[in-house]
């Protein structure tokens, strides 16, 4: 980890609690931050203000860099508590990761989901650098079976992953600058296709450091991996929420229109809002199609008269609007199928299929 990186991160360590903090009730370890010995590792642990066994917590799991700080990775996800994760940051006995530290790692996630309300399949991998060239280990383990696996500032280059990795979200994250980011683009490649979803992010004008500007979508993108899904909390692509200006850029495209997402707030989440935020919009050719438009969210409890000129009668609903502001797909209920919303995005879309 670089001095800038570290300098970073030491400035949002944890200010609220400290390791000597009494243990909450019936749980081995305090809320908040504390620095424990486990499985022969030292460990920077960071646990939510309330467990509770029937709301069991998420576990997330970071490998640091070469020469890096366990502290200074808890202190980068610490946010992640208010959410309901239990973030644990393993010290490696030595500068790196090695296959005996990252064995005791793996037993160290076993240890927590035993003795915290930890959800099994609710677990995250996390390396950073060196940590993300000691991932596979942990990313692919047959006991594990993490929900997601991350690579920062680094990448996959292994081999082909087991079949159970079909139900493993993947994620790699580097700056543009970051001589690593050739991997990160390769895990793309790599991995896609043997697991559920795959993609690389990149932060303008970045070297080998934590990529602090990714940060909300990785936490929003780790949340919607698991489900966590509320109207209009969407990520997947850079909504707009002003229709008409949508329709005013929408104008002067040579071709194109607009994708709609209309939803309610007050209605709360239901199956068709999570299916759209945590699936069909995280599908690779719904995102290059409809990143070819003008994506715009809107709630439309706020704006209800507009929809229902549009012919729409139920929500969640995606309407596709051509470049002149005519309707041209109304897609709700048992329409909202990543079939059919991405036959309406392709019917106004200039490029039809995403670059090889």
């Amino acid at each position: 980890m670089s001095m800038r990186t570290l300098a970073w991160a030491a400035a949002i360590l944890f200010v609220a609690t400290s390791g000597t903090q009494a243990r909450a009730e019936d749980l081995p370890y305090p809320a908040g931050r504390s620095t424990q010995q486990i499985e022969g590792l030292t460990v920077e642990l960071a646990l939510p203000a309330s467990l509770d066994q029937a709301k069991p917590a998420s576990l997330v799991v970071i490998l640091h860099g070469a020469g890096g700080s366990a502290t200074g990775m808890a202190a980068a996800m610490r946010e992640w508590c208010e959410e309901n994760y239990v973030v644990c940051a393993p010290k490696s006995g030595g500068d790196v990761w090695s296959d005996a530290d990252v064995k005791r790692v793996k037993k160290i996630a076993q240890h927590l989901m035993a003795q915290l309300p930890i959800d099994a399949k609710k677990l995250h991998v996390v390396g950073y650098s060196n940590g993300g060239w000691n991932l596979p280990p942990l990313a692919f383990d047959e006991d594990l079976k993490p929900r997601t696996a991350t690579w920062v500032a680094s990448g996959f280059r292994g081999a082909s992953p087991p079949k159970w990795a079909l139900a493993l979200s993947a994620l790699a994250l580097a700056g543009t600058r970051d001589a690593n980011a050739a991997s990160a683009r390769e895990t793309v490649k790599l991995l896609e296709e043997k697991v559920a979803i795959v993609e690389a992010r990149f932060q303008p004008e970045l070297g080998h450091e934590w990529p602090a500007a990714l940060m909300p979508y990785f936490r929003w993108w780790m949340g919607a991996r698991e489900g966590r899904a509320e109207p209009g909390d969407d990520m997947n692509f850079a909504w707009g929420s002003d229709v008409g200006k949508a329709l005013e850029g929408a104008a002067g495209d040579k071709k194109g229109g607009v994708l709609l997402y209309a939803y309610r707030a007050a209605d709360g989440t239901n199956d068709a809002v999570r299916l759209l935020q945590t699936e069909i919009f995280m599908d690779a050719d719904i995102r290059h199609l409809g990143g070819q438009l003008h994506p715009t969210k809107v709630d439309a409890g706020q704006d209800a008269e507009r929809f229902a000129g549009y012919g729409v009668k139920t929500y969640p609903a995606i309407v596709v609007l051509k470049k002149d502001g005519k309707v041209s797909k109304v897609l709700e209920g048992a329409s909202l199928t990543q079939r059919k919303i991405a036959a309406a995005l392709r019917a106004v879309a200039a490029e039809k299929r995403r670059p090889e």
